[in-house]
């Protein structure tokens, strides 16, 4: 399809190997713009008494972020604990660095890891953390992208205006690389906001139990 759109990109202006590796890095940045591939079930992470972190990137396989989609986020004992800053800890209780061990309320994420506010004093209970993944390598001709899940086939067109401001940029077509990019960024924000179904935004319960 992008050969059919772009006559003028033939093979000898870039190859099928270069859309190839261009491909693999535009399956990443799909994902992970629209943070489509997730754990439905979270991953659950035993627990070491007096440990306050956790590196996610060893005990989850692709990691790429915590989903804190209502429902998700992170879990100790079947509770969910809320996502704080370092700051916001700072400004609500500012010896928090000094708490004694307990059950944790909260968490911040600084790189790959999570920490808790308080140390863990009982490791009889795990915790368990919902992810956003990394896919895997759409790396052959018999794949599809976005993890080969089929939910996620209307969207295949992203790879095609992946490709296309890639194009555009090596070959240094100035004006119609600027008209690439903002039709590629268009259509990632109408991915997000198809997929997400209001993940992008705060969301919660009514008294009545309604969802809003």
């Amino acid at each position: 399809m992008f050969r059919t759109e772009n006559p003028e990109i033939t093979t000898r202006v870039i190859s099928d190997a270069l859309l190839d590796s261009w491909l693999l890095i535009g399956n990443l940045e799909v994902c992970a713009e629209t943070r489509c591939i997730v754990d439905t079930d979270g991953i659950t992470i035993g627990t070491t008494e007096n440990d306050t972190t956790y590196d996610l990137t060893s005990e989850i396989s692709n990691f790429f972020d915590i989903d804190e989609y209502p429902g998700g986020g992170v879990t100790y004992n079947g509770k969910r604990i809320e996502e704080k800053t370092m700051a916001q800890l700072d400004h609500e209780k500012p010896n928090w660095r000094g708490n004694s061990s307990g059950t944790p309320e909260s968490y911040y994420r600084r790189g790959k890891s999570i920490f808790f506010e308080k140390a863990i004093d009982d490791n009889a209970y795990d915790i368990k953390v919902y992810s956003v993944l990394i896919p895997e390598a759409f790396d052959n001709d018999s794949k599809t992208p976005y993890n080969e899940q089929t939910w996620l086939e209307p969207y295949h067109y992203a790879m095609v205006l992946f490709l296309q401001k890639k194009a555009k940029m090596k070959v240094g077509k100035t004006n119609e690389e600027a008209k690439a990019l903002q039709e590629y960024a268009s259509y990632i924000v109408w991915m997000r906001k198809m997929i997400g179904g209001g993940k992008y935004t705060k969301r919660s319960f009514t008294r009545s139990g309604a969802y809003r």
